[in-house]
């Protein structure tokens, strides 16, 4: 691993357990934070306009910001109606309902061919499309497992090391200690000398 300097020890610094100790680091964070002035919209990405070249979608969003129902969908054009009384007799009314019924014909043309190439294409095409999916997939869950391996190598690598730390820190800790205890069994000392001096 890299050498940095951390000054966070979670393998070894246990302190953080005691529930006053945590208590204090949370005030004390708890404070920090309030001197702090975030700037959150550096954080936040840039607003989005989705509809400000498309009026049929803001119409659509704000349609649906006021919890106005849809309109129904109009099947009228689609129905096949003779003239009836008056417009029975009517050559433009009948012309109109010769060419609805020929423009519906095409439609359902165009649907049974869509439907006969989807029936003789589709499924091949799916199953290009369904492959291609399983192959991202398979890229993906291998990132996914390098990345995880990766990361148990760092926590890993990191345990190792503050461990092999902390035996170290232990005698430095003591080695201070001792030299503690002596500094003041000196002083004792030099006091007791002092005072045997004066008098």
């Amino acid at each position: 691993m890299d050498s940095h300097t951390i000054d966070a020890l979670p393998y070894f610094d246990k302190e953080y357990e005691d529930p006053a100790t945590r208590k204090i680091v949370d005030e004390l964070i708890a404070e920090e934070m309030k001197n702090n002035s975030a700037n959150d919209s550096i954080k936040l990405p840039p607003p989005i306009s989705l509809f400000r070249n498309n009026p049929l979608l803001r119409a659509e969003y704000d349609r649906q910001k006021k919890n106005i129902p849809m309109k129904k969908f109009d099947t009228e054009r689609y129905k096949l109606n003779q003239p009836e009384g008056d417009l029975a007799g009517d050559t433009e009314e009948w012309i109109n309902s010769i060419n609805n019924a020929r423009s519906q014909l095409e439609h359902q043309q165009n649907r049974i061919e869509n439907l006969e190439l989807l029936n003789k294409y589709g499924a091949n095409a799916w199953k290009i499309h369904n492959s291609r999916l399983e192959s991202i997939l398979d890229q993906l869950n291998k990132d996914l497992d390098y990345t995880n391996e990766q990361i148990l190598y760092i926590n890993k690598a990191r345990k190792y090391e503050q461990t092999e730390a902390s035996i170290e820190l232990g005698n430095l800790n003591n080695k201070w200690n001792s030299l503690i205890v002596q500094l003041a069994d000196i002083k004792a000392a030099i006091a007791q000398l002092e005072e045997k001096n004066e008098s």
